[in-house]
């Protein structure tokens, strides 16, 4: 009975060290995702990176939160200033300022049908690539 108890806690620790996040040093991050950083947010140091089983997380200095699938795309960007609208295709940034002229991108997130926009007004808008609103919500 020992035995089996033994085992199990040591596949069960081993199980929860094979899919925990990982810390990542910033130069160790594959090359197309600190190429997409300094394209796009010139100047921003990486300050943490975590690396999970199929995705990265990234923090910037300036507050920015940016997730990447294995491969190095991004699938989510995060920022309260200075959103960088040129990794959007212009149909989209067009159909949101259309929609909410008075407001600004605050987050971006690939969706299997295009993508979510959340605006500084609170506003979650869903947009395919080619700048078609499928819906949009108030998120309080």
């Amino acid at each position: 009975m020992k035995k089996i108890l033994v085992f199990t806690f040591a596949f069960m620790m081993a199980a929860s060290f094979a899919f925990a996040d990982m810390m990542v040093a910033p130069n160790a991050l594959p090359a197309k995702i600190t190429q997409f950083v300094n394209t796009n947010f010139a100047g921003a140091q990486i300050m943490y990176a975590e690396q999970d089983f199929d995705s990265f997380e990234v923090k910037l200095n300036t507050g920015v939160e940016l997730d990447f699938y294995a491969n190095g795309d991004w699938k989510e960007i995060k920022t309260y200033q200075n959103f960088p609208t040129q990794v959007l295709p212009e149909a989209v940034v067009q159909a949101v300022k259309s929609a909410h002229p008075q407001a600004f991108i605050i987050k971006a997130e690939k969706t299997w049908n295009g993508f979510e926009i959340k605006t500084s007004n609170m506003m979650e808008i869903y947009v395919t690539p080619n700048g078609q609103i499928m819906g949009q919500k108030f998120d309080d």
